[in-house]
């Protein structure tokens, strides 16, 4: 895959992957290329294709996935034009960026998707290669509809390119755009391949389309549904935990065999601006807050706040989950070639920052080609426990799919530590928990938190008072003290959805009415 993004780089998508009905546009152009003069032979069939998939990289800041950490409990930045700010404070209105980056983006997925679709149909390639394309830009379809209605409900159903005459859509029902979503999704899974070979390994498999079926059929609370999907996933028998949680994310262990699903780099397309050395490294606005690092238990499984624990508050960090080193620069602790002293750093209000993706001491800061993981198989064993608890079922199995995802890091069971034969209610929360610590900087907290409509989770910011923690030569006189960063109050007219954005509307009126409280 990293190769075929190559020949990406070679080709102006944009010449070719957007098109118009008006006459005008419909001379042959003399210095560029077009769908018309395009999709001739199965090398140019490959590069539209490849123009479909740069579209899932982040198109700015805010949808980039270290932001949807920012949003939720799990961090913090206080830089407000980078828009996580914004969102995470329930502040964001229809003229946010955050709000108009998420929606052009997938929109601009969608549009390439069916532009190929379009076009190849009368390309001269073999069937079976034609067949497989077209179903791998089905499910950059379905992913893209599946984010779009999980962030703003109702939003137009497009599966086919419009003339202008047409253009003018109205928002179609969030069911509706969900049937489609499962069309596309399975479309793509009965034609997809469960692996890949060399140079393209990171296309799109039948175990990715399987997995976005699962988890839409769980935000949409489609319970037995969404177990099955995750339980096919399992069943592919192509996928397992990968023996190293802190070295799953480094770019020497890219496309193991945990990774279903990433976003592929290469050093001459790396991740676009800022890259996560820059972010998560140099440029100091990534936060962890007091709440996610206190919620990683101590390695006996029990929580801190429990009086067996034996945490001890001011000597934090022994004995803890070894994801919370594996993820969060902690005070004292080394990045790099050096040691971390929050007082030294005025933009980490919370006084920690993230590890995970991290690339210290890389030669250039602005330059990246780590892989970022969309989908991986831990998340395929916690969303089917989930979908089970939901069901009803507080069967072994639940506890068989969480206690895999604790063994890995040589977690306790659940049977050990909180017991057998717990509830619905204990399931649910040790679930949760488990999903938190686990995914922490992987861009998943904050849409668990809209799946969820769990109002406690929106609260305000603690950190590490930094003033106490400013010793280098001597970390052992530091006093851990929490302290109020921020307030964050939830929005209740709001609700749980974001804005279609006003630069649209602005263009078609018939995406009114906006969502509540915009």
């Amino acid at each position: 895959m990293k190769n075929l993004n190559r020949i990406f780089i070679l080709f102006l998508i944009s010449s070719v992957l957007f098109g118009c009905a008006d006459d005008l546009l419909e001379k042959t152009p003399k210095d560029s290329l077009s769908p018309a003069t395009f999709f001739q032979d199965e090398t140019q069939c490959m590069m539209a294709l490849m123009g479909v998939y740069a579209a899932i990289q982040p198109n700015a800041t805010p949808t980039h996935f270290y932001q949807f950490e920012f949003m939720s409990d799990n961090g913090y930045c206080q830089a407000a034009w980078q828009g996580s700010n914004e969102i995470g404070s329930w502040s964001t209105t229809s003229t946010s960026w955050g709000p108009y980056a998420k929606w052009t983006q997938n929109y601009t997925i969608i549009a390439r998707a069916n532009e190929f679709i379009q076009d190849v149909a009368n390309a001269d390639v073999d069937e079976d290669v034609k067949e497989q394309m077209v179903a791998e830009v089905k499910f950059l379809r379905g992913y893209a509809y599946a984010d779009l209605i999980t962030y703003y409900g109702n939003v137009p159903l497009i599966t086919e390119v419009l003339p202008l005459s047409e253009a003018y859509v109205s928002r179609d029902s969030k069911s509706d755009v969900l049937t489609q979503v499962l069309k596309d999704l399975d479309d793509a899974a009965a034609v997809l391949p469960t692996s890949y070979d060399g140079s393209e390994v990171g296309r799109a498999t039948k175990g990715a389309a399987l997995s976005y079926k699962a988890k839409i059929l769980l935000y949409n609370e489609r319970w037995s549904e969404a177990a099955q999907a995750a339980k096919e996933v399992i069943d592919l028998d192509e996928y397992d935990f990968f023996n190293d949680y802190e070295a799953l994310f480094t770019e020497s262990n890219e496309n193991n065999i945990e990774v279903i699903f990433d976003i592929q780099y290469i050093q001459t397309q790396s991740q676009p601006w800022p890259a996560e050395p820059f972010v998560l490294g140099t440029w100091q606005t990534s936060n962890i807050t007091a709440s996610m690092i206190n919620s990683y238990y101590m390695t006996n499984g029990l929580p801190i706040d429990d009086p067996n624990s034996g945490y001890d508050d001011q000597d934090p960090y022994t004995n803890r989950d070894p994801r919370l080193d594996a993820t969060v620069v902690l005070p004292g602790t080394q990045y790099g070639e050096a040691t971390f002293v929050p007082a030294s750093y005025a933009e980490y209000p919370c006084g920690a920052k993230p590890r995970k993706y991290a690339e210290y001491g890389v030669a250039d800061v602005n330059v990246s080609s780590l892989n970022t993981i969309l989908m991986r198989y831990a998340d395929i064993c916690l969303m089917r426990a989930e979908a089970l608890i939901e069901s009803g079922s507080t069967d072994q199995e639940i506890y068989d799919l969480i206690n895999a995802v604790r063994a890995r890091v040589g977690m306790p069971s659940i049977e050990s530590v909180e017991g057998s034969g717990l509830t619905q209610s204990q399931l649910r929360d040790i679930l949760r928990h488990e999903r938190r610590v686990e995914f922490c900087m992987e861009g998943t907290r904050y849409a668990d938190m809209l799946r969820w409509k769990d109002e406690a989770l929106v609260h305000d910011v603690y950190g590490y008072d930094k003033s106490l923690l400013s010793d280098p030569a001597d970390p052992a006189k530091w006093v851990f003290k929490q302290i109020k960063i921020a307030t964050r109050t939830f929005n209740s007219t709001k609700a749980w959805l974001w804005p279609v954005p006003q630069a649209d509307i602005d263009i078609n009126e018939n995406l009114l009415p906006n969502n509540p409280g915009y």
